[in-house]
């Protein structure tokens, strides 16, 4: 028998996501529905259902087992398109194209190793069993919100098998406005919610790290990158300034696990160094964030973006010790 989907579309309320009116909501359809899993989206995407009703139908048995499903990227697609000369050329298909022949395992995860699940674009992504959440609704108080059932799930699995293209992405393009502040006030609501379930350090630490790696990722850094080729070099100092000021107010043990700093604050810099070389006001603010962000950085994290980014990390590096931005432009010259 095949496995049912239901596909949950919320009206935009003002509220934030995960707020307990989307909870009543649920609430009301599970109560009536015949489904095996439904979905909570804002916006409905059919291109993403197709594939993961792709997926379920070539591999049942990997739904059994877990409460909550996340759907993430397929890392062999992700390098597929990284070689294509123009990866908006690729078209989304419904089904999947790159999964391999042995049968694909999912992997065991948790809120706070991957927290972006709170966030209204992860909606589409992610399949919860309806059995589970009547047992749940069965339960529960009458004031809930969505990080509740992430905390209540006795098991989540990420499967890794998406085919997901950037023109598929653009239902939630980032603003070109999108400043530190909204990365910080974005997770300081979501964190305040967290600090209702746990109190211990590194769990804490935990849900940070991702989610800032994650809004870094996929958001503040593509932004600041789109800047610097647009030479929009004005915007792109006050960007570099906020984050380090962000930086300078953090501890040690948080910046460190920044590692999505990398290739947007390291990497594309030094890549496209003829972008900025001539603004003497982007260098000086550039120097003073790579200063700082080397000073809140551990041994692990420097060994982290020398194995990623080799060549640019080495000529930062030289940069912050010369106090000169000439190993960036002697690196640019000899390797990009």
């Amino acid at each position: 028998m095949s496995i049912v989907v239901e596909q949950l579309v919320m009206k935009d309320t003002g509220e934030k996501w995960g707020s307990p009116y989307l909870l009543e909501q649920l609430k009301k359809n599970i109560a009536t529905t015949t489904a095996d899993f439904v979905i909570v989206c804002s916006k409905s995407d059919q291109n993403i259902l197709s594939q993961i009703q792709d997926y379920l139908a070539r591999f049942a048995d990997n739904m059994v087992g877990a409460d909550v499903h996340l759907f993430n990227q397929n890392p062999l697609f992700v390098q597929h398109l990284r070689k294509l000369p123009n990866e908006d050329s690729y078209e989304m298909t419904d089904t999947l194209q790159f999964l391999e022949e042995t049968i694909p395992n999912p992997t065991s995860t948790y809120l706070e190793r991957d927290p972006h699940m709170l966030l209204e674009e992860v909606g589409q992504h992610i399949l919860y069993n309806v059995t589970f959440l009547k047992a749940y609704f069965e339960k529960a108080e009458s004031t809930h919100e969505l990080i509740n059932i992430f905390h209540q799930a006795n098991m989540v699995w990420k499967h890794s098998v998406l085919e997901e293209t950037k023109k598929n992405e653009e239902k939630m393009k980032v603003p070109d406005n999108y400043l530190i502040n909204e990365m910080v006030d974005c997770w300081s609501y979501y964190r305040n919610l967290e600090n209702k379930y746990t109190s211990l350090s590194l769990e804490l630490l935990d849900f940070d790290k991702n989610l800032f790696n994650y809004l870094i990722r996929t958001k503040l850094g593509p932004i600041f990158q789109k800047k610097l080729m647009a030479e929009d070099l004005t915007e792109a100092v006050d960007a570099i300034d906020a984050l380090t000021v962000f930086l300078e107010t953090n501890n040690k043990r948080l910046v460190s696990e920044l590692i999505s700093l990398g290739y947007f604050y390291i990497q594309v810099p030094v890549k496209e160094y003829s972008h900025w070389e001539k603004n003497k006001q982007f260098g000086t603010a550039y120097l003073k964030f790579l200063k700082v962000l080397f000073d809140k950085m551990h041994y692990q994290t420097k060994q982290y973006y020398l194995s990623y980014y080799r060549r640019a990390t080495n000529a930062v590096y030289k940069a912050v010790g010369l106090n000169s931005l000439n190993p960036i432009a002697k690196s640019y010259k000899l390797y990009f």
